[in-house]
């Protein structure tokens, strides 16, 4: 759904109430926007309606923030942030990376919880550091997550990221500070989709040291939105409305299977 179609009436209040969103406004607010963004000739990026207005909706059409936050978006998106790869540069459609990133669902968008965020789970255990480094999920990562952030919806309501760590082994964990300080400053500074809930599922004491790290790098609020529920995924449910009937049933939830959600996603 570009931001250019009509909103679901649900999307429309939460624009109101979360962001303050005024429809007569939204125009000016993109065309003051780009008259700044053409100010700045060493920022390169789109400079269509939609891609504007991610970043304003994202920042509640605070402009100084928009600003600052496509700024870092620029930044991480055309230099070598994780490995060699430039995230900007497009796909290789026939990689066989690519191929196996998509096979095995390790970015894994779910759906949308009753009170509008979307659930977008990532399964690290699904990725074989044999087939591809870690710096391709980044690259992959940060493709998908751009995808899902042109659908309006995305941005309004909010972001759930549960991280899975069902059956991660030692070469699957990024230990890594470098990666992990980008990682986050992507998310917290750059990646316009707001993320109101990070969920740590079957988290144990192979990735503390990581989780640690983690930890470091993100800003308060952002430390405060952690849940942490071990392999006890109810204690998700107590809090996120309707994520029970999203989530797959491998997890004890009622969603489809993880299976169903891969193939939706090719």
């Amino acid at each position: 759904m570009a931001a250019s179609q009509k909103l679901p009436s649900k999307f429309v209040k939460l624009a109101k109430s979360e962001l303050g969103e005024d429809p007569k406004n939204i125009s000016a607010h993109i065309e003051a926007f780009r008259r700044w963004l053409s100010s700045m000739p060493h920022l390169t990026c789109p400079d269509d309606d939609n891609f504007l207005l991610m970043f304003l909706r994202h920042c509640k059409y605070v402009h100084s923030k928009a600003q600052a936050r496509i700024d870092n978006f620029c930044t991480l998106s055309t230099m070598k942030c994780v490995g060699e790869e430039i995230w900007a540069t497009p796909v290789d459609l026939k990689s066989k990376a690519l191929r196996s990133y998509l096979d095995r669902g390790i970015h894994l968008p779910i759906g949308y919880t009753e009170d509008g965020k979307l659930v977008l789970c990532l399964r690290i255990g699904a990725w074989n550091p044999d087939e591809f480094d870690f710096s391709w999920v980044c690259y992959f990562g940060y493709k998908l997550s751009f995808m899902l952030a042109n659908d309006p919806r995305t941005i309004i309501g909010g972001l759930v990221l549960l991280l899975d760590f069902s059956d991660v082994k030692s070469n699957q964990v990024v230990k890594d500070p470098v990666v992990i300080r980008t990682m986050v400053r992507y998310t917290q500074e750059a990646l316009p989709g707001r993320v109101k809930r990070v969920i740590y599922y079957k988290e144990g004491k192979l990735v503390d040291a990581a989780l640690t790290i983690f930890a470091f790098y993100m800003n308060e609020k952002m430390r405060s939105r952690i849940l942490q529920v071990g392999s006890d995924i109810t204690k998700a449910f107590e809090v996120e409305p309707g994520l029970k009937a999203l989530l797959p049933s491998e997890m004890g939830a009622e969603g489809k299977s993880t299976e169903e959600l891969i193939i939706l996603l090719l």
